[in-house]
């Protein structure tokens, strides 16, 4: 069991993945959004009641690493969290798509290295938790498969990529997840990967009972995202 001192802090940051639909407000029903973040958070704070950690949800829909550098300081820092997780990179790719693929990559990385920089120089202690960016091509028809399919959906559903579209977006991600790891490694913090969640689980059911739209996680995907940072987490902290 994972284990704080006295109101530790817990921060998240990221794009709308982890941006969850958060509330702006101190209504504390949607402070944190809704997927993988809030459901690492209630299991912390229920193991961790008399400690009272508390937990901080800086994800913005849309963010690319470098939207997510640009407010660092005064989105994370000013926190002075013990434990950051970082979960960046997908719209890097949308952003950048026009930008040949090994020069989108190298500004990925430079980005996400410099907000390692920057927080380690501050805060050297930190724990800090580098997700793996993830893609899924999803086939199926208008919610098909997926765990909550009544619902008033103000939405279009599925990818509506060309199919050389989905290939460079696959193949783009794959380049993040080969660079991360050894990013990961030099700054000695902990890597988290999704991908193979989503594409063991795809063998099982269909691909969009776990993501709705290719980025976005239903339920199910959010809950094995956070039973593995957890299971990783569990090693470290």
């Amino acid at each position: 069991m994972i284990k704080f001192q006295k109101q530790e802090i817990i921060l998240f940051a990221g794009d709308s993945i982890t941006d969850g639909g958060r509330g702006l407000s101190m209504d504390m029903n949607h402070i944190m959004g809704h997927g993988f973040q809030e459901h690492i958070a209630g299991r912390l704070a229920a193991d961790n009641l008399e400690m009272q950690p508390l937990f901080v949800n800086k994800g913005v829909s849309g963010d690319t690493s470098q939207k997510v550098y640009s407010r660092w300081a005064k989105d994370v820092l000013v926190y002075k969290p013990t434990v950051i997780n970082l979960l960046v990179g997908i719209n890097d790719i949308s952003h950048n798509l026009a930008m040949p693929a090994e020069q989108a990559l190298r500004k990925y990385v430079n980005t996400v290295e410099m907000i390692l920089q920057d927080t380690f120089a501050l805060l050297p202690e930190v724990s800090f938790f580098l997700c793996e960016p993830f893609w899924m091509d999803i086939r199926e028809k208008q919610y098909e498969g997926i765990p909550h399919p009544v619902c008033e959906a103000d939405f279009p559903y599925g990818s509506k990529r060309t199919e050389e579209e989905k290939l460079e977006y696959r193949r783009r991600v794959a380049m993040m997840q080969q660079a991360l790891p050894a990013l990961a490694a030099k700054y000695n913090v902990t890597y988290v990967p999704f991908q193979d969640l989503f594409d063991e689980g795809a063998k099982k059911v269909p691909a969009s009972y776990l993501n709705w739209d290719g980025v976005h996680p239903t339920v199910v995907g959010h809950q094995l995202m956070a039973d593995r940072w957890l299971h990783i987490a569990e090693t470290v902290l």
